[in-house]
């Protein structure tokens, strides 16, 4: 499991966050693995759910508003990394001038790789009783027919939990019951979240949670406690809830 970190160089100022969509940043990513290598963007583009990567935008504050300085790729696979990197490193060695909208240009100024760690390694992690997350981008789970901005634990670490089973070593497969076991025995026991609104396309908004919750397990053995912080540390890498792929969802855990 890799980070790839894009930095941006904008050609005018900055770019200014509010005329950023997240399916913009997403259509930015595929332009740019195109350029570089049309049959691996298309292998990724068409990969089944979970996709073996997460968003996340840079943001900083900029006076009253915000500016987007760059991206942070997590990749949970050696031949989707491998594209990412190669396809950025491309547009940062012929800088390349990028678009978002019509009047935001910019260069890459910066590409590096960050090696994370692994399934084995995380998989060795002690059994513990207490998680907590700080949910960095708007983050919702998917309810009837709309979404929910709730950080309950069981759908916190369903996708984390899908994630693992698609892509960690078969000899590290987790209990069929243990969604049931967290459902059943861990619960929220603090929060500082508030709603927030981000926009996919210039008309449709999502709606999520953003902010640190902790977690407490307050039964299970040490074999359900040892998955459970496995599955927090990997929620870092492959993000929480729905469109991860577009920047939701972003998790960073707090130790």
């Amino acid at each position: 499991m890799v980070y790839i970190a894009v930095r941006f160089q904008p050609t005018k100022n900055f770019i200014n966050a509010e005329h950023v969509t997240m399916r913009g940043l997403h259509g930015l990513l595929f332009h740019v693995l195109e350029h570089a290598d049309p049959a691996e963007a298309a292998w990724l583009h068409k990969h089944p759910a979970p996709k073996p990567y997460s968003m996340a935008p840079y943001f900083v504050q900029e006076g009253q508003g915000g500016k987007l300085v760059g991206i942070r790729y997590a990749v949970l696979n050696d031949r989707a990394a491998t594209l990412l990197h190669k396809a950025w490193q491309q547009m940062y060695h012929m800088q390349t001038q990028l678009r978002l909208g019509k009047y935001q240009t910019f260069q890459v100024s910066h590409v590096e790789w960050i090696q994370g760690g692994n399934f084995t390694d995380i998989a060795r992690l002690p059994p513990g009783q207490e998680i907590v997350l700080e949910f960095l981008s708007p983050t919702a789970f998917k309810q009837g027919p709309g979404s929910l901005p709730l950080p309950l634990p069981k759908n916190v670490f369903q996708w984390p939990l899908r994630v693992w089973q698609c892509y960690a070593p078969m000899v590290l497969s987790i209990p069929a019951d243990w969604l049931t076991w967290c459902e059943r025995d861990v619960f929220v026991v603090a929060h500082h979240i508030e709603t927030a609104v981000v926009s996919i396309t210039r008309s449709e908004s999502f709606i999520g949670f953003t902010g640190r919750v902790s977690f407490q397990a307050y039964k299970g053995d040490e074999r359900y406690l040892r998955v459970w912080q496995a599955l927090g540390t990997l929620a870092a890498f492959c993000g929480v809830g729905h469109k991860t792929t577009m920047g939701m969802g972003a998790v960073e855990r707090i130790v």
